[in-house]
């Protein structure tokens, strides 16, 4: 099973064993796992695509076009917030 509960980390909703999912997964940071269908920008709402860049600001994915938006309104970072980037891989089976 992946993460700590069996849920997507944007719907909430369970991920059953036989479905493909989508993870973020870094070093010392904690792992999201997403319904292929939820894995999107939380700011814009797009699909993240295999190969496409994306960052985790505070447990939320954010596509790299967004990023570049809220990094040139300072007011719009928060500050002592988790920032991580990733690269968007294949998806991969749940597993339980």
């Amino acid at each position: 099973m992946f993460g700590s509960s069996g849920a997507c980390a944007a719907c909430g909703q369970a991920i059953p064993a036989s479905e493909f999912v989508m993870r973020t997964n870094a070093p010392q940071q904690p792992l999201h796992v997403f319904h292929i269908k939820c894995f999107a920008c939380s700011k814009c709402g797009s699909h993240l695509m295999q190969g496409d860049r994306y960052y985790m600001l505070a447990g939320s994915l954010v596509c790299e076009q967004d990023w570049q938006k809220l990094m040139k309104n300072a007011n719009a970072a928060t500050p002592g917030a988790p920032v991580r980037k990733g690269k968007v891989g294949r998806p991969r089976r749940s597993r339980e």
